[in-house]
């Protein structure tokens, strides 16, 4: 090699080679040019044409020489690089086996081709209860309950690249079920493409938060902005305008005298098992319970909590068809509905605590329900709920009465819903709806005879219009006596 050529040392980087290669072809490609002119110049240079020729071709083969040593030093270059990366690939390897294995959660890890199970660390073995030979004999899908979320979960992944705390259901060769939070990467083990699940038991967990929320329902938890029971505290509140549901059995106290006290507790929870669920379905929850009672909060519409009434008093009519069947006496509930500012929150002290909703709308709404007894009707709403109703004209609804309530000086207009009559019932008062209107009418103009002629014919059609009764008995009076001094026409309750 020519004395002249540049040295290449063995310490020098791959990326170095390659640039050096590069110009040396350029450099070569230039001498090329170069002899296409000498031929041009050799015709009329004839005696410094060979000296010349001669000291360009020796350049070339010099170069070229430089050519194929750097050529032969990049190969060598290229294999210490490969031979660098795989072992350093087989160091993470076996880094990534000591970490897994000292990690304190299970870990799994399949290929992604084939889903094979390519590893899994002692803490797995031990959540799934089988040995580590039988797990690499297993597909990762196997042990999902239902395979479905698995492969919803590996979509996720090849998506985004990652899949964090995703809860999911695994059964054990032994039939067992665990609930585990899982956590997937992609990640290339044994040079194939794998994915690596991060588990963690959150079954204790899941029974904690399952049993809690018998006593603090998850809907109640999401109203105050908390993802656990734990992070309740003394004084939480959400104020706003809501509406409220109160329900209550009537005449159970005549009842439960005849009951033993297991029958009694059966009684009620039959019962509530069979109304509670539709409160939660009509996106409502309930704040407490009060004995045979119920309190409850509509946190959106006012018409999930009037839905949510009338299905309570549908599903008490199926509940009364299971009694008569056993020859045992049928139930009526009340239920009253009222819409208006109100705090809910967390109540008592900080060894004991509960939910609780506070205003003078949600006394009031206890008053409207107690109402129900009066009139003789199932369910009553106030003017506040009919007014926030999306479509009154989806329900069967009409006017009640004007009534101030004791303790309340301003008086407040009230509707019967009668959507959950029986049949017969209800299709009279659709069909007496506009004579009702007509005679109410006539009673708020002191026109009570015309108002009594009315509502007698109403009663003569259906005898059991216990709100049209009311009005007939008030409008006798009145038609007898007159209507006295800075008569209102408002009905005033002197008890609750």
């Amino acid at each position: 090699m020519p004395e002249h050529g540049p040295e290449l040392k063995p310490g020098r980087c791959a990326q170095d080679t390659v640039a050096e290669l590069a110009a040396l072809q350029e450099r070569i490609n230039e001498l090329e040019q170069n002899n296409n002119d000498l031929q041009l110049l050799l015709d009329t240079t004839v005696e410094h044409g060979d000296e010349l020729s001669a000291n360009l071709e020796e350049e070339r083969q010099d170069l070229a020489a430089m050519l194929e040593v750097a050529t032969e030093h990049a190969d060598v270059v290229e294999d210490a690089l490969h031979q660098s990366a795989e072992a350093a690939l087989r160091k993470s390897e076996r880094q990534l086996r000591l970490i897994v294995e000292a990690t304190p959660t299970p870990v799994l890890i399949s290929r992604l081709e084939d889903d094979r199970v390519a590893y899994g660390n002692s803490m797995l073995e031990t959540l799934l209860g089988m040995p580590g030979s039988e797990l690499m004999k297993c597909r990762s899908e196997e042990f999902f309950q239902d395979p479905k979320v698995r492969r919803h979960m590996l979509d996720l992944l090849l998506e985004n690249a990652a899949v964090d705390r995703q809860e999911a259901c695994l059964r054990r060769p032994d039939g067992s079920l665990v609930w585990v939070e899982v956590s997937l990467r992609l990640l290339d083990f044994n040079d194939e493409p794998s994915v690596l699940y991060g588990l963690h038991d959150i079954t204790h967990l899941r029974a904690l938060n399952t049993a809690s929320s018998r006593f603090v329902p998850k809907e109640y938890l999401g109203f105050l902005q908390k993802e656990s029971i734990t992070e309740i505290e003394l004084g939480d509140y959400v104020a706003g305008e809501m509406t409220v549901m109160f329900s209550d059995l009537r005449g159970f106290t005549s009842v439960s005298e005849m009951m033993t006290p297991e029958e009694n507790f059966a009684f009620i929870n039959s019962y509530l098992s069979r109304v509670s669920p539709i409160i939660r379905q009509n996106r409502g929850f309930i704040i407490k319970y009060l004995g045979d009672g119920i309190h409850a909060i509509f946190p959106d519409h006012a018409d999930h909590a009037l839905q949510a009434g009338i299905e309570k008093l549908q599903e008490v009519n199926d509940y009364n068809d299971y009694l008569r069947a056993q020859n045992r006496q049928p139930i009526a509930i009340g239920v009253g509905l009222n819409t208006g500012y109100m705090m809910v929150g967390m109540v008592g002290e900080d060894d004991r605590m509960q939910g609780d909703a506070f205003s003078d709308d949600v006394n009031l709404t206890s008053r409207i329900e107690g109402l129900t007894k009066f009139y003789g009707t199932s369910l009553i709403i106030s003017e506040a709920t009919y007014l926030r109703l999306a479509d009154p004209e989806r329900y069967d609804i009409r006017f009640l009465d004007t009534v101030q309530v004791l303790g309340r000086t301003q008086a407040l207009k009230l509707y019967e819903v009668f959507d959950a009559d029986a049949l017969e019932l209800r299709t009279h008062k659709r069909e007496s709806q506009p004579l009702y209107a007509e005679a109410l009418e006539l009673y708020y103009a002191q026109e009570f005879d015309r108002a009594q002629s009315k509502l007698f014919d109403i009663l003569q059609r259906n005898p059991r219009d216990k709100p049209a009764w009311h009005h007939l008995v008030n409008a006798t009076k009145l038609a007898d006596t007159g209507a006295p001094d800075g008569w209102t026409g408002v009905t005033i309750m002197e008890t609750k």
